[in-house]
């Protein structure tokens, strides 16, 4: 069984690369959602052979949603992570929105890969 991914910020350098990523690596998706801002919603981008429609990261709901890789800044990573969080999607964010929160771990897999056991 594979997880239902988001990756908000879709439409930027970084998220259409963290797409590129996850299918080049073959990452165990069932589902792979691409998110970004009302403006970007209806334009594609791709996932490996497949063509993705970005939807609104604004009304998503990530109720059934495994991982959201966030990529989208870090203001919208402050306002969206929790929302995100508190529906039960674990969220990766790439920005610095969080680098000096106790309460939210940085993990390095080259450093510290114990530290997403749990996760």
């Amino acid at each position: 069984m594979g997880f239902k991914i988001a990756v908000a910020g879709a439409t930027g350098n970084v998220g259409r690369e963290m797409l590129s990523i996850l299918a080049e690596r073959g990452f165990p998706a069932d589902e792979v959602v691409a998110l970004a801002s009302s403006r970007s919603v209806g334009k594609e981008v791709s996932f490996g052979d497949k063509t993705l429609k970005v939807k609104n990261l604004e009304n998503y709901d990530f109720s059934d949603t495994d991982i959201c890789l966030m990529s989208a800044g870090g203001s919208i990573s402050q306002k969206w992570s929790p929302k995100i969080g508190a529906q039960g999607c674990v969220v990766i964010d790439n920005s610095s929105a969080w680098r000096y929160d106790a309460d939210v771990p940085l993990i390095v897999p080259e450093v510290n890969p114990d530290a997403i056991e749990g996760f």
